[in-house]
Parts: structure tokens; sequence; C-alpha cells
């Protein structure tokens, strides 16, 4: 049964498990599909769609109360299983991931606050001409009141099965993430920067680049705008001269589309050289391939593991509505990937240039050694350029509008 830490510890007489944060979720979703419920039976009238409607919402509850993601420690067996899926009792029907570790194989379990989040991480024995295996953890959601109550009850559990338990929850043992600091690349920083993946993709390999995003030489900035120059003159006239508001956004909306497709082909021309040049970033565990478009002498490389002397992924949130490092809404914008190379000079990758986010988690699987840097730069910045005009526009239309009934309520 559930032990008395808000369910974070469940034991029974062959076995014991540790309930991740993630898992616990769920009872938010069966509450609320319970609340439905409730009120469907009350309002409930006999026809199709009704009872469908409940059927569809027992459905839900059964697959979200059989949602496990959990650590179990069976005593009998003294083996260590990981199980993120669905089941109902012993009879699981849908397997995500599941891993088992001998408690021969275990060295210690360790206690760590990492990033203001409470985690459990399982340390392994290094087996002799094996890869060494890697770190595996489960994050708690524990109550601060109960704390002290549920690393007793983890310690004593643990060791009357043999299990060493290090650390402890607190400053002392603690992992910060300071803010527009540099941090190193690791399984815990890569899970506060982009999130948890799920369900356990490959690592990606191949990564396209989108020659449009390229940044280009500061003397092509204006024969790209060009266009979108004129037809805001061409607009401005027309507001001036027939009111024509939407006459006036088409022409801007025009101009714009225009030097989209003027910057697409300046790019084309500017970085497609050659007969069908590769445009794609490989990287694995021995090199990094890295096209040519990044080269002023217009020469593809391929960058060794070992000569690679640092990786600083320069990034900041682009979305962000609370101070919370592990706030949900925060999203992370990678602006450069800086490489220094033995014996060479720099190489800037532009972030937007290819999924930057998905090789930094590469990055970070393969072994590469690297560290996040956050800078005070405003992702996305040109997205200001286009709300406020539009804001003035607006404000400029609503302003008109009441001006013009003003007059016709005097006349």
């Amino acid at each position: 049964m559930f032990s008395k830490t808000a369910g974070t510890l469940l034991k029974s007489q062959s076995s014991f498990s540790i309930i991740s944060a993630f898992e616990k979720m769920k009872w938010v979703f069966l509450f609320l599909n319970l609340s439905h419920l409730v009120l469907e039976s009350i309002v409930f009238t006999l026809s199709i769609e009704s009872l469908g409607r409940v059927i569809i919402s027992i459905l839900l509850m059964l697959i979200a109360f059989s949602y496990q993601y959990r650590w179990c420690f069976n005593t009998s067996r003294k083996v260590l299983t990981q199980f993120h899926g669905f089941k109902l009792g012993n009879i699981a029907f849908y397997t995500i991931s599941q891993r088992e570790f001998d408690y021969a194989n275990i060295k210690n379990i360790e206690l760590k606050e990492v990033h203001n989040a409470k985690k459990v991480i399982l340390h392994l024995k290094e087996i002799p001409h094996t890869q060494p295996s890697k770190q595996a953890s489960i994050s708690l959601k524990v109550k601060s009141n109960k704390i002290p109550s549920v690393v007793q009850q983890l310690r004593t559990n643990l060791l009357s099965q043999g299990i060493n338990v290090i650390g402890q929850f607190g400053s002392e043992n603690s992992k910060e993430w300071p803010s527009f600091g540099s941090v190193a690349l690791d399984q815990d920083t890569i899970k506060a920067f982009i999130g948890i993946n799920l369900f356990n993709s490959p690592v990606k390999r191949q990564f396209p680049v989108t020659l449009f995003m390229l940044p280009l030489p500061s003397q092509y900035f204006h024969r790209v705008w060009i266009p979108s120059y004129i037809s805001c003159m061409i607009a401005l006239f027309i507001i001036y001269s027939s009111q024509n508001f939407i006459a006036a956004i088409v022409v801007g909306l025009f101009g714009a589309g225009i030097s989209a497709v003027r910057r697409k082909l300046i790019c084309d021309e500017y970085y497609a050289f050659g007969a069908s040049p590769i445009t794609e970033i490989i990287i694995s565990e021995e090199y990094l391939d890295i096209p040519a478009v990044y080269f002023k002498n217009k020469q593809a490389k391929q960058i060794k593991k070992t000569d690679i002397q640092s990786i600083d992924i320069e990034w900041n949130w682009y979305k962000s509505h609370s101070g919370e490092l592990n706030d949900r809404y925060r999203e992370p914008y990678v602006f450069n990937l800086n490489i220094d190379v033995e014996n060479d000079s720099s190489l800037a990758l532009a972030g937007q240039s290819f999924d930057s986010k998905k090789f930094v988690i590469a990055l970070c699987e393969l072994g590469y050694s690297a560290t996040l840097t956050q800078i005070p730069k405003t992702p996305m910045v040109w997205r200001y350029y286009i709300l406020g005009p539009l804001v003035v526009f607006l404000l400029g239309v609503i302003g008109y509008g009441l001006y013009m009934a003003y007059f016709r309520l005097i006349a």
C-alpha cells in the first residue's frame, strides 16, 4: 500500500517502489476526468452520444491510472527494474522502456538536488573491458515538510536490501544552474535545458542545414529589404490618400513576401556553390562533418572529436513566464555553437540554421565535452520589428474609427 509520504514510496511484501514526479501528475488528469464524469452523470440523458462520452471518460481514466514511471526493487529476486509504460497489476500491456539491474552490479544510490529537483541517482559498478553505462536517475515530487520522512524511508528500505545510499537533498549536495553563466553539458542539464524525452527516441546524427536561415554579410541587408521599403512607402501613400487600410495591408504583406523570396535567392546564390553541395551536419562518436557553407574558403571539414578543445553553446530563454527554471512554459533558443579546434581557427554554427536543440542532445549522448552559456540577448528580435508596427497600426485604426464616430454623432 502507499506510504504516508504523498504516494512517493510504494511498499509491499515482495517489492519496494519509488514513484517518479512525472507519474504522479496522472492524478491531476484523473481528478479532472472524474469531475467531468460526475457532471456527465448528473445531466446524463440516454443517447448514443452521451453514452459514448461516458465510455471515453472511463477509458481515459483507466489508461491514466495504468501509467507508471517508477523504479521497483524486487526483494526476492534482488533485481531493480526501471519501468516506463502502462501496466495494470503485474500485466504490462504497453512498455515504453524497461531495464533490469542485478543488485550485485549496483555500486550505490545517490540522493541529490539537481536544478531545484529532488533526484535519486543510480550508480553502477564499472565492469572491465565494457563501455561505461549511462547514469540513470528519477525525479521525486515531495513537499518540503515530507522530505526528512521520505529520505529516512528511502535509506531504511534500500539499506535493508543491501544497497548503499549516499548524499542527501540539500544545498550542500545540490547542483545549481547559474543565471547568465556557464554550466557543463550533462544528462542533468540537458533535461533542465530541453526537457524530458519521454519516448527515448534514437539520437539524431544528421542535421540538414537551411540555407535561408544562414546569416548573410551586412552588405546584403538592404538588398533583401528594398521591396519591403518600397511597399511600406506605397502603403503609407494609400492610407494618406484614400484611407484604404485593407489595400495598404495587402501591399505591405506583398512587399514582405518579395523580401523573403529575395533572401532565399540571395542565400542560394551565396551558399549553394558547386554542383549539388552537401548541406548537412553529421555527428558520430569519433568526428563532426561540417558542410562547406559554414566556411569562407568553401571547403567542408571533418573535425575529429579528439581535436576539439571546447564547444560553447550560447543560448537564452525564448519563452519564459516565471522565474522557475523547471517552468513547463520555458523554451530555450540556441544562438550559436562555438567550436574551438586544436591548431585551427574557431567555428561558429548559427543555431537557427539547423535543429540545434537536438544537436545539443546528440553532443551530450555521444560524449562530447561542451558548456551551456546563457547570454543576455533577446531571441528572434525580429518579432518586435513586426509586432511594434502592427500595434501602432491597430492603435491608429482604433483612433481613426473613434474620430470618425465622434464627428458622425455631432453631425
